[in-house]
């Protein structure tokens, strides 16, 4: 909670001061929207929209009367959806709803942001925290994500998805007849999306997103007897489109779906994957297993799958164009790079367990940020083990370079002038940001005012970051010469406001 003295007339006239206390958080420093005009962040309080420019004066972005509960960019750099939750009275007088809850109804939206200016918003019917985008930026389909926080508020559909055409801003509910949590996109081959995959336990669906409105064309059971569970663990689709394959993770069948035959091949896998991921240039499917120590490589011509032994088991898998990186976000200390051609494979050992792995745009690096373990006693080991970490991984050798973070690592950006390839790492609870070059191999600090929560990228090439400021602050860093410019204080434009009600219009 945040307790604010508040002038009641403004904040250059002061003929007295009074006390308020502040719930909810000003402002959500962990959703974050970079377009090329600005950081767009969320304000709970106010219910609001700010837009945080580089340069200029931030500017609350007018969605009308309603509670932006969660924002999202499209690829194109331009356009932000903002779901916003509406409160309307549904009775003539609104002090009719203000004395009777059970008059006002919750209704949802979806309004798209471009250039700092909302365009008509779109109403949709369910319960949606999460966007999934194709890549050409010409749809999105908004759906539930069950690994995020889901609040039920009243009588919730959990059967469609809201498909957002976001060149013509109209928005079609979409009736799936089961809970979508996960949406991948088909293209024509030449770039434009065409259909939509939708997974939930136990289906597939299958939308077209050129019919008037989208509709589903085709769906896939994972399974025909009702007492059976079909959780997917891991879904990506061939390079040509043809086939969406889908682990889960209570079999250790990968369901082949052929989107062109409409139609289920089974192959036997050794094991219950862990997930999967295709590499587009190797054109194969990397599978691996949290239980088991192997790592499993299949073609897609014949579904014929390769077995490699491992040290101990992965459970997550990053492919960089004909090479894959296995690693472990549980107990394991083991990366692996593996050669999709040859199925050669390169073993690092980690200090401590990976949290993260993030791999620099020249797939030279990758760097693992470690948790510590605890560890007690003495020597080194102990010290590694007390402490987090980050490992930089060479992938062009069999080296890796371990540090000792402050805090906990956050997240890592790269930066390269052609000349420097610089690892930018956020720590928490850390004032600077921690800056390597990972050519020279020499390390620099560069100074922030308040610890950080996330950094990002604007499209522009410049980083934004976000910091624990009760009033707001946000860091532009400029890569290349390190120097910072700092926007704070936006957050208490709605300090003084709550989101409204607003009057159901007379039909």
């Amino acid at each position: 909670m945040i307790a604010l003295f508040i002038a009641s007339c403004g904040w250059n006239n002061l003929p007295y001061q009074d006390f308020t206390s502040v719930d909810a958080p000003l402002w959500n420093a962990a959703n974050a929207v970079a377009t090329d005009d600005g950081l767009y962040v969320a304000l709970p309080h106010a219910g609001a929209l700010m837009r945080v420019p580089q340069s200029g004066e931030p500017a609350r972005v007018d969605v009308g009367a309603g509670t932006v509960t969660r924002i999202a960019g499209a690829p194109d750099g331009q356009t932000v959806i903002a779901f916003v939750e509406r409160s309307v009275c549904t009775a003539q007088r609104l002090r009719d709803c203000e004395r009777d809850e059970t008059l006002v109804e919750v209704r949802t939206d979806v309004t798209l942001v471009r250039d700092g200016v909302a365009e008509a918003p779109q109403e949709i019917d369910g319960a949606f925290n999460a966007v999934s985008f194709s890549d050409d930026g010409r749809f999105a389909v908004a759906h539930l994500d069950f690994t995020q926080q889901f609040e039920l508020d009243g009588v919730v559909n959990l059967t469609s998805v809201a498909v957002v055409d976001l060149a013509e801003n109209t928005t079609s509910v979409v009736p799936i007849g089961f809970a979508v949590d996960q949406v991948l996109f088909v293209d024509d081959g030449a770039g434009v999306a065409e259909r939509a995959v939708a997974l939930s336990r136990n289906a597939v669906a299958e939308i077209d997103l050129g019919a008037s409105p989208p509709a589903v064309v085709a769906t896939f059971p994972l399974t025909l007897d009702p007492d059976t569970q079909r959780d997917p663990s891991g879904v990506d689709l061939t390079p040509d489109g043809r086939y969406a394959l889908i682990s889960t993770s209570s079999s250790a069948d990968l369901y082949a779906i052929d989107l062109v035959n409409k139609s289920i091949n089974l192959i036997d896998l050794s094991s219950v994957p862990a997930t999967l991921r295709v590499d587009q240039m190797a054109d194969r499917t990397v599978l691996v297993f949290g239980q088991r120590a192997v790592v499993e490589v299949m073609d897609h011509d014949l579904f014929e799958v390769d077995t490699v032994v491992l040290d101990e088991p992965m459970n997550q898998v990053e492919t960089i164009g004909g090479t894959a990186l296995l690693w472990s976000n549980g107990a394991a200390h083991d990366l692996y790079r593996l050669s999709l051609d040859s199925n050669a494979l390169v073993e690092y050992r980690l200090q401590n367990p990976a949290v993260s792995v993030h791999v620099a745009p020249t797939n030279e690096f990758a760097i693992a940020l470690t948790r510590a373990e605890g560890g007690s006693g003495g020597g080194v080991d102990a010290i590694y083990d007390g402490h987090p970490g980050m490992e930089i991984v060479d992938l062009n050798d069999d080296d890796s370079e371990p540090f000792l973070l402050e805090g906990q690592g956050l997240g890592v950006q790269f930066s390269s002038d052609g000349t420097n390839l610089n690892a930018l790492v956020l720590q928490e609870g850390v004032d600077y940001v921690f800056r390597y070059d990972l050519y020279a191999r020499q390390a620099s600090e560069i100074a922030l005012s308040a610890p950080p929560v996330a950094i990002g990228a604007m499209p522009d090439g410049t980083f934004w970051i976000t910091h624990t400021s009760a009033l707001g602050l946000v860091s532009f860093l400029d890569p290349v010469s390190g120097e910072i410019t700092e926007v704070a204080g936006f957050a208490a434009q709605g300090i003084l406001e709550s989101p409204e009600l607003t009057q159901e219009m007379a039909q």
